[in-house]
């Protein structure tokens, strides 16, 4: 029994130390409506987290592999096309961008900082950051692994799986709650940052954009 639980807690003890997700989170933080609206982004991390557990140990995942594997190679033929396409829209996109940012760069005194986050993007944005994290999370992989090398009955796995991920989700737990302790303190910081995203983001958009649409163009071509 005891090793049971430590296995689960010292793999998911150093999996929950996640940089890409505590970072994203305290970004995010700033950007909320509400403070306790960032709780969106933290269980739909770690809901994506216990559900990628259960496709890999009940081997759900040899079935989207496959059909992947499929969609793949019947795009193969028209990927050069797509891929041109992509550009030309990034292009479009870019344009009317610059178009609409015509005129002069607001003042600091203009800006206005307020929370534009909603909960369905909070959750999009969990769940997206997460599962792009799977295929890396070599400690969850390693106690996925240590499981099926066991003969526990399936309640079992998933009830540790369960407490895994509320380790998993400690970290973010904990910045959440020193947010609402230093709320003022970190306030004053995200105002600061916003304003640099606010005066950055007509030279980064179109050079992000631009970027994207060249690298989708030589893709396409070559």
């Amino acid at each position: 029994m005891w090793e049971i639980i430590g296995m689960t807690i010292m793999t998911s003890g150093f999996d929950s130390l996640n940089p890409m997700a505590i970072g994203q989170q305290f970004v995010l933080q700033g950007l909320v409506k509400k403070p306790r609206d960032i709780w969106y982004f933290i269980l739909a991390t770690g809901v994506m987290n216990f559900l990628g557990g259960v496709v890999f140990y009940f081997s759900f995942a040899t079935i989207f592999i496959q059909s992947w594997t499929k969609i793949i190679v019947w795009l193969h033929p028209y990927l050069s096309t797509l891929q041109i396409i992509g550009a030309i829209l990034l292009f479009i996109l870019m344009g009317v961008y610059l178009w609409k940012q015509r005129g002069p760069v607001e003042t600091q005194k203009k800006i206005t900082i307020k929370g534009n986050m909603t909960p369905t993007a909070l959750v999009l944005l969990g769940l997206g950051a997460t599962l792009s994290e799977l295929a890396t999370a070599f400690p969850y992989f390693a106690f996925i692994g240590w499981l099926m090398n066991q003969s526990f009955h399936s309640i079992l796995v998933l009830c540790l799986m369960i407490v895994y991920n509320i380790i998993y989700m400690l970290p973010l737990m904990g910045l959440y709650a020193v947010y609402c302790f230093r709320r003022e303190q970190f306030d004053r910081f995200y105002r600061w940052i916003q304003m640099q995203m606010i005066r950055w983001q007509r030279r980064l958009i179109p050079l992000i954009l631009g970027g994207i649409g060249i690298y989708l163009l030589i893709l396409g071509l070559f």
